[in-house]
């Protein structure tokens, strides 16, 4: 898949947050195999007990929304912003499409 040569963190989550997939970077820089993130809710592999207040999973209509979470990741030094995509059918909300990469701060 194209998602597995992107160098940043893609993970794919349900409407429940369990991840259903992460590509090959979110591996490397998580520290965690792909066969064990799956099933896991998704913030809890970034160490956190709960979801974003403002987690586009907590949302049931509407279109691309971006929620500007950021979080330390446990595994590596480093802060981490979180731009995830919804993808809605027939009114519900079906899957998360998190595109989580490193904050410069030198930006």
């Amino acid at each position: 898949m194209i998602l597995d040569k992107v160098d940043d963190i893609i993970i794919i989550n349900d409407h429940e947050k369990n991840i259903i997939w992460m590509n090959r970077s979110a591996q490397v820089i998580l520290g965690t195999s792909i066969e064990d993130a799956v099933g896991m809710k998704c913030y809890k592999l970034f160490g956190a007990t709960c979801c974003c207040d403002n987690c586009v999973a907590n949302h049931t209509m509407g279109g691309p929304h971006r929620c500007g979470c950021t979080f330390k990741c446990t595994n590596k030094t480093g802060e981490y912003e979180c731009e995830p995509v919804p993808y809605y059918k027939e009114g519900k909300l079906r899957v998360v499409v998190q595109h989580i990469r490193p904050i410069d701060k030198n930006e």
